[in-house]
């Protein structure tokens, strides 16, 4: 009789020492189910975690879309040579950039149906405001973007400088 692996037996029995039997190997149902719920349980927490955090972001890239498109505002007025009108609209949600001729440059939708889903567009002392070629608007405008508790501002001052506040 031939010796494997140096134990002194059979072919068939030296096969059957090395190889489980089946039906051992692998995960009861009751393991899974206790991984799964684990996992369900994390995940859980972890979507309650960085809820705020997706939302405060949400809110960020709003009001620098704002912002880029008050600056768009000045860049349209310098090479139209006329003004500019910027419009909003707090209860579509709407940023609007058209000529004194009624030309539609942009507008801009900021509502729950939208990428941003935001709650709120307001605008604080106006609603609308020329911008010259110059960059010099008609008076200054402050927008506030709101979604739940967290909310943005960005500003455009009479001097044509556009900045987001903390």
């Amino acid at each position: 009789m031939a010796s494997y692996g140096g134990r002194g037996l059979g072919p068939a029995q030296w096969v059957a020492d090395v190889v489980p039997p089946r039906g051992l190997g692998g995960f009861s149902v009751v393991e899974m189910a206790v991984v799964l719920a684990t996992a369900g349980i994390l995940l859980t927490l972890a979507v309650w975690r960085f809820g705020p955090a997706l939302q405060q972001a949400r809110t960020r890239q709003a009001v620098a879309t704002v912002a880029a498109d008050l600056q768009y505002a000045k860049m349209v007025a310098a090479r139209q040579r006329e003004p500019v009108v910027v419009i909003v609209n707090p209860s579509l949600q709407l940023l609007l950039i058209r000529s004194r001729g009624g030309t539609i440059f942009r507008q801009r939708f900021v509502g729950p149906d939208t990428e941003f889903g935001l709650d709120a567009l307001a605008a604080a002392p106006v609603t609308s405001v020329e911008v010259f070629p110059n960059g010099v608007a008609t008076s200054a405008i402050t927008l506030t973007a709101t979604l739940d508790t967290h909310s943005r501002q960005v500003r455009l001052s009479r001097a044509g400088q556009v900045r987001v506040l903390p």
